[in-house]
């Protein structure tokens, strides 16, 4: 069975200003987060469901977000994002 490649889109130029805005993430919300490095004029994102409760990496000081990648099997494990990295967050309904 072929599976379907992730959904990659351009990002607008309005990203969300560091953490104060960001709402609290929670298993179920939708987010659009930034891939790779800016090519251009244009950067990278896709677009997920978190799948579980944040983590933050002690060490290191970078929070994850457990996400279920837009396009990917349903029983494909989820990839772990850098929080920053997420520029846009829809609560669930």
């Amino acid at each position: 069975m072929k599976r379907a490649s992730p959904t990659r889109v351009a990002c607008r130029e309005e990203h969300m200003d560091g953490e104060q805005h960001r709402p609290e993430l929670s298993t179920g919300h939708r987010v659009t987060y930034l891939v790779g490095q800016r090519t251009g004029r244009r950067q990278l994102c896709r677009r997920g469901v978190v799948t579980g409760a944040p983590v933050t990496d002690d060490a290191t000081a970078v929070t994850w977000v457990p996400v279920q990648v837009d396009g990917q099997a349903r029983d494909a494990d989820p990839q772990w994002i850098a929080a920053d990295a997420i520029i846009d967050v829809v609560s669930a309904s």
